[in-house]
């Protein structure tokens, strides 16, 4: 049957190892991108820019380090590390994907905290500014919501008092609310801007636009779509996973 169906190769395996594979395939994904998210985290403190680590440590032959971002989603690779953790339930103890899980779980609460803190930069309280949230899908170029990260960080500034509006192409509604598919519904007289999915629009996005539109220019990016430097001389502070904070005249 499958044969008919698949033009790659296939492997006769039972229905345990082939679901083990599957798993397994998923949680190692799953534990690479927690090892970017980690460094992003160290990069962070230490003054370095994560994304041009990842670029020189990826030089060397058979190194293939993963992007770090503001969290994990979809319908597979956030379960299936607990799923062969709870697989072995009573007779062995994981411990590597249980932190796995836990770094890629804080992810979105740390791209919150960013926002806080840009805010606090300019004297300003999350409580009654006005956010604009730039993507909603888990994936880029999709409308996939499934566990999306967006998810928290919409929770956790609106749960600070924020003024939240969404933008993402692709998606119309969210836990029953509307989507903008407007950018400018989203970013006329926002506080701060955070990016949440690597929508390739989001890439072409004019930054004097932006800054033109915007009450307080402010870019908290998740997904490296904006160049620091690029905001910076835009007069736009930035701040972004993985990427030091060392004032706004940097």
């Amino acid at each position: 049957l499958y044969r008919r169906i698949v033009k790659g190769k296939l492997y006769g395996v039972d229905c345990l190892t082939a679901e083990v594979v599957k798993t397994v395939e998923n949680a190692y994904r799953d534990a690479q991108i927690a090892f970017a998210n980690e460094v992003a985290l160290m990069c962070e403190k230490l003054g370095v820019d994560v994304y041009e680590v990842r670029e020189l440590v990826n030089k060397a032959p058979h190194r293939e380090m993963h992007m770090p971002g503001a969290g994990v989603g979809g319908h597979c690779l956030p379960k299936d590390s607990l799923l062969l953790t709870y697989s072995v339930a009573g007779e062995f103890e994981p411990e590597l994907l249980k932190v796995v899980r836990k770094v890629n779980d804080s992810m979105p609460l740390h791209l919150a905290k960013l926002a806080e803190e840009a805010l606090s930069e300019m004297k300003m309280s999350v409580r009654g500014a006005r956010i604009g949230l730039l993507g909603l899908a888990y994936v880029g170029d999709s409308d996939d919501t499934r566990n999306t990260p967006a998810g928290p960080v919409l929770d956790r500034l609106e749960s600070l008092g924020a003024e939240v509006r969404i933008h993402d192409p692709y998606v119309k509604s969210f836990r029953g609310r509307k989507v903008s598919q407007k950018l400018e519904e989203v970013l006329n007289g926002a506080d701060c801007l955070v990016t949440v999915t690597d929508h390739d629009s989001y890439r072409r996005i004019s930054l004097r636009r932006i800054k033109s539109l915007m009450r307080t220019p402010i870019i908290v990016d998740g997904r490296n779509i904006f160049k620091k430097g690029r905001c910076l001389r835009e007069g736009i502070d930035y701040r972004g996973i993985g990427n030091p904070y060392l004032g706004r005249h940097e």
